[in-house]
């Protein structure tokens, strides 16, 4: 196995000099480092140049022009290797914020998987040196991103990440599109969408001892707007796209409902209790079929219906009408409303929600990728 290591620097020559050695330390021999610069003004090029002749054909450097991005020194950095025929790859930052000792366990999962995250946020894994504000932001940035992608990785903003030959040709590199710090995020997410197999191993992240962050307001923002883009982007919906789906689905099936109940109680004089049970359970399996191949097509994607799914989704439709009968009562007996028609609204609008949130996150929720 051809590990290849690639660290993007800009102004690091505080870092760099002790970083390099580390990580040969802890990497089998057939590794080689890929130092990514984008012409930093303290001399850290300079810095590898002079290191390259104590480790020939071990040590390489791709010179940038000027500061251009993380996600551009990643992709030239993987065309590069790819080319050059590695089988993995290995991100890290250079401020030892990612310790080389976990290197060796990463190179350890990766024999079984197609990709392995450092993670800070799976059991025994933290942060160290952040203040209470910076891990909240930090974990909350993860789990916003976690949400709205509907996608199981916990760390998902995290740069200390190994990946397979295999799992790049599933992502297909030439449709990323984030610039910036998303772009972690994005790769994470297409490799899980594409069915790579994903493991996360706890890491504890030290914050930087020497040079400043690159993190800025400017950066964060931006991150937190793209995570919509990286989902339409790689052909799935995003949370809106489905919720809107899941409403229509939900009016179809009302619309059946209530055709079929006219037609077996009012047409054909049938006794109303059992007619709106099996219209609730024909209008049920309508939607289930429905919110399956249309609503959460980017979840289910070709799996088959099944009869355990089926029962569940029909569960939780109860468990919506159960909220929607709890929260209009609520309003009804504690609010001085003028219709009551304004508390079946928001009970309906309440379990609605709820129904939704259990479909997305249980019912339909991706089986197919493996994490």
């Amino acid at each position: 196995m051809r590990l290849l290591v690639v660290i993007p620097t800009y102004n690091e020559a505080d870092n760099i000099e002790k970083l390099i050695p580390a990580v040969f330390e802890h990497c089998p021999l057939e590794t080689n480092i890929l130092v990514v610069d984008d012409n930093s003004p303290d001399g850290t090029a300079a810095i590898v140049e002079r290191l390259i002749t104590e480790n020939k054909d071990r040590l390489h450097i791709l010179k940038r022009s000027g500061k251009q991005g993380l996600a551009g020194a990643y992709l030239i950095a993987f065309d590069w290797g790819l080319s050059k025929e590695y089988d993995v790859f290995l991100e890290m930052d250079a401020d030892f914020s990612h310790n080389p000792k976990y290197i060796p366990e990463m190179v350890n999962n990766i024999q079984d998987h197609d990709v392995v995250i450092g993670s800070r946020n799976v059991k025994k894994g933290g942060v160290e040196g952040w203040s209470f504000l910076r891990n909240c932001i930090s974990k909350g940035g993860s789990l916003y991103s976690q949400i709205i992608l509907g996608c199981p990785i916990k760390d998902l903003t995290g740069g200390f990440n190994m990946w397979t030959n295999n799992a790049f040709q599933k992502i297909d590199l030439q449709k990323i599109i984030s610039k910036g710090y998303s772009f972690q995020v994005e790769m994470k997410y297409r490799a899980w969408y594409a069915g790579c197999s994903v493991k996360e191993i706890p890491i504890l992240f030290t914050d930087r001892k020497f040079g400043a962050s690159k993190m800025s307001k400017k950066i964060f923002f931006e991150a937190f707007i793209n995570i919509w883009k990286i989902k339409k982007n790689a052909g799935g919906d995003t949370i809106l796209d489905q919720f809107i789906k899941f409403f229509i689905t939900g009016g179809l099936g009302t619309i059946t409902n209530l055709a079929i109940f006219f037609l077996c109680a009012d047409i054909l004089k049938l006794p109303e209790i059992l007619v709106s049970i099996g219209c609730f359970v024909i209008a049920g399996t309508q939607n289930y079929i429905v919110n399956h191949r249309w609503s959460f097509t980017s979840s289910t994607g070709t799996s088959k219906l099944s009869l355990k799914k089926w029962c569940l989704f029909l569960g939780t439709s109860l468990a919506g009408l159960a909220i929607n009968i709890a929260v209009m009562k609520l309003m009804i007996l504690n609010f001085n409303i003028p219709y009551k028609f304004i508390a079946q609204a928001c009970g309906i609008a309440a379990g609605m929600v709820v129904n939704f949130m259990f479909s997305k996150y249980m019912v339909f929720r991706n089986k197919e990728a493996k994490i």
